[in-house]
């Protein structure tokens, strides 16, 4: 085959190693290069079919300087970023390709960011009359000759989906970083990048609340009834009812000591512990942050490679299901010859009849859920652990629910105070063999409906109550998917990118605002409310999923965003603003506040501090109510708590040692 063919399909992937892929479905192919940059000649039913690779997006939007800004073209990316000025072989090498082709193959990976990108090369330098759009979710031999026989029309809704998108954040980011950037000039004469995205900045603003809430937090006692029993064995159980009040809590213990204490009711069931459903991104993402600690963006780069090497299905999908096009036994009789072969010999051991899937909830139209192919290659440590998760995590999918028997005993003092008790015994360990879940199993109690229990014990202890969970980078993408902002695609980038941002920071294994994010969460949330509002931003992510649809117009969606924005930045507080962030910096000389460094509202302290110092006036009149103890040995209880806040821990530790000296 020669290198310079005539009358051929250019068929265009994402990246080299997609191509590469494509290829290598083909049994001959002849490579060639034009400069650094590769491309190979196949023939497809007696035609030649150049393929070529893009490498990512080789095209993104521009506009103007000034503020605020609404119109952008599409430029090559290495002109605007001289970062990505290695793509340029790339474009190079697409636009002498698509000269001569006669026809064009949109091979990008298939979902919105595929489309754009196959979109924009056939637009700029072929004919997109002359396009069609392979659909694959796998970069198997069998799968991409099955696409390439079978093409489909350019998916047009997709790609104005993907451009509205890009059209919206780019709007949107533009002009309100520029926003914030104009207000500090303004008030320093200083140029400071700041940035700002849509669904960024509602997640850093959800970051700065949790944390607030959570440094603001003062616990609450409250007491519990502890019983030891004699039920064959010795064990301890809690009263039902929890007590606000040691002294309440106290006289119930003193008096049910005496009395008589029946089982009143036996409860025994087997119950199944249903198998796993198949992974989709973001199921992925937090069962890899949990096993491995890896973050949602390292998760998915991982599941990239592996993708990429021809080991799984494509992995940035939100669907839960495996349709019965899927060849299951095949893939795990292919998965028997690998080296994850043990798995697979638990899973023949648990089931006789053959594999059953356990669809999930989710779909998604573009792919199925993330499942092995049962081809392997070497690829890095840390992917190969991704893969491990997510054979087994398949093959527990298809295998069988767990059995355990549950037994729940309700017992009661004759002075109508209950307690219960429960264990479970495993009949069948199941999917759990294969997929880790520690199933606790225990001999059940040999006891019946009003047999007496003696009591050997009752005794009031203290609880206190607990704060909001902190924001690891797994729940907060938890969070971002159940508040219907961002995509699979994006959530993790989204993520990392407030870290490299210096907007956030980990603490004891926590996201937490820098003193930078605080300020720029704070601006947002109280002068562009409207805009990064959850709700809007949710919002404005089904108008995006609607155009993919073709239910709504890409125009309108853009046109609905430039007026929002406008009506939000034209007419903001810029010397606030500007003000606010200097002196965060410190660009501007300001009073402090006594233990932190923001500015001082009132009476030497920042509003966070005056907040903690009326929480903890009210909090310390409830303790010394519920424990019958002095204001000093609340006060001292509350600063020993781990879970106690920070900001209440300074005003302890500062104001109220001082004020107590004073007093003395």
């Amino acid at each position: 085959m020669s290198c310079s063919p005539k009358d051929y399909t250019l068929l265009i992937a994402e990246k080299p190693k997609a191509a590469k892929k494509i290829v290598e479905a083909f049994s001959k192919y002849q490579q060639c290069n034009k400069g650094k940059a590769y491309y190979w000649i196949v023939r497809w039913n007696g035609s030649p079919v150049v393929i070529a690779s893009a490498v990512g997006h080789l095209f993104d939007l521009n506009g103007k300087s000034g503020f605020p800004v609404f119109e952008a073209e599409w430029r090559p990316i290495y002109e605007i970023n001289k970062k990505a000025y290695y793509t340029k072989k790339y474009y190079d090498l697409l636009r002498w390709l698509s000269s001569n082709a006669k026809q064009f193959i949109n091979a990008c990976d298939y979902d919105i960011e595929g489309s754009v990108i196959g979109y924009m090369i056939i637009k700029t330098f072929g004919d997109l009359r002359k396009a069609k759009r392979m659909k694959y979710s796998t970069l198997t031999k069998q799968e991409i000759i099955t696409a390439i026989g079978d093409l489909q029309p350019l998916d047009i809704y997709m790609v104005e989906a993907g451009i509205a998108r890009h059209l919206v954040d780019w709007i949107w980011g533009i002009n309100v970083s520029r926003a914030l950037m104009k207000a500090v000039k303004s008030a320093t004469s200083k140029r400071i990048i700041l940035s700002a995205g849509r669904v960024q900045s509602p997640s850093l603003i959800q970051i700065i609340k949790n944390d607030i809430d959570r440094s603001l937090f003062v616990p609450l006692p409250y007491f519990k009834i502890r019983v030891k029993l004699d039920l064959g064995k010795e064990i301890y159980a809690y009263l039902d009812q929890d007590f606000e009040n040691k002294e309440e809590a106290k006289s119930v213990a003193s008096r049910i000591k005496k009395e008589e204490l029946k089982v009143e009711e036996v409860k025994q069931a087997d119950v199944r512990i249903p198998r796993p459903v198949p992974f989709n991104l973001g199921d992925l993402q937090v069962e890899s942050g949990r096993f491995f600690g890896f973050s949602p963006y390292k998760t998915e780069r991982l599941a990239e490679e592996l993708y990429l090497n021809g080991m799984i299905s494509y992995p940035r999908t939100n669907s839960q299901k495996i349709p019965p096009s899927i060849n299951v036994g095949e893939i795990i009789r292919g998965l028997r010859e690998g080296p994850l072969k043990k798995y697979v010999q638990v899973f023949d051991s648990i089931v006789a009849e053959g594999p059953r899937i356990r669809q999930g909830q989710r779909d998604d139209p573009a792919h199925p859920a993330i499942y092995p192919t049962g081809y392997f290659t070497r690829v890095s440590k840390d992917a190969y652990r991704l893969y491990d998760l997510i054979v087994r995590r398949f093959l527990a999918s298809a295998s069988l629910d767990a059995v355990v028997r549950k037994q729940d005993i309700l017992l009661r003092f004759a002075n109508g105070y209950t307690l219960s008790v429960g264990v479970q015994s495993v009949i069948e360990r199941g999917w759990t063999l294969i997929y880790s879940r520690d199933l606790k199993s225990e001999d059940l109690f040999n006891v019946k409906k009003g047999d007496k229990v003696r009591v050997l014990g009752v005794n009031v202890v203290m609880y206190t109550t607990k704060p909001s969970v902190g924001l690891s980078r797994i729940s907060l993408l938890k969070w971002m998917e159940e508040s219907k902002i961002g995509t699979e695609a994006t959530r993790g980038k989204i993520i990392e990118t407030l870290f490299l941002r210096k907007y956030v920071k980990l603490k004891g294994g926590y996201i937490i605002p820098t003193t930078l994010g605080l300020t720029v969460g704070e601006v947002l949330d109280y002068y562009f409310r409207d805009l990064t509002s959850v709700k809007m931003t949710s919002e404005m992510e089904s108008e995006l999923d609607l155009i993919k649809y073709g239910k709504k117009n890409k125009d309108d969606v853009i046109k609905e965003v430039k007026e929002r924005i406008s009506k939000q930045v034209e007419g903001f507080a810029e010397k606030e603003v500007g003000e606010k962030i200097a002196k965060r910096l410190g660009l501007i000389q300001y009073k402090k506040c006594a233990y932190c460094d923001l500015e001082v509202e009132k009476d030497g302290l920042c509003k966070y501090h005056r907040m903690a110092l009326a929480q903890l006036e009210k909090i310390k009149i409830i303790w010394e109510d519920r424990s019958a103890i002095s204001e000093e040995e609340a006060i001292k209880r509350i600063a020993k708590l781990k879970t106690t806040g920070k900001l209440i821990k300074d005003i302890i530790e500062n104001k109220w040692k001082d004020d107590v000296r004073h007093a003395r």
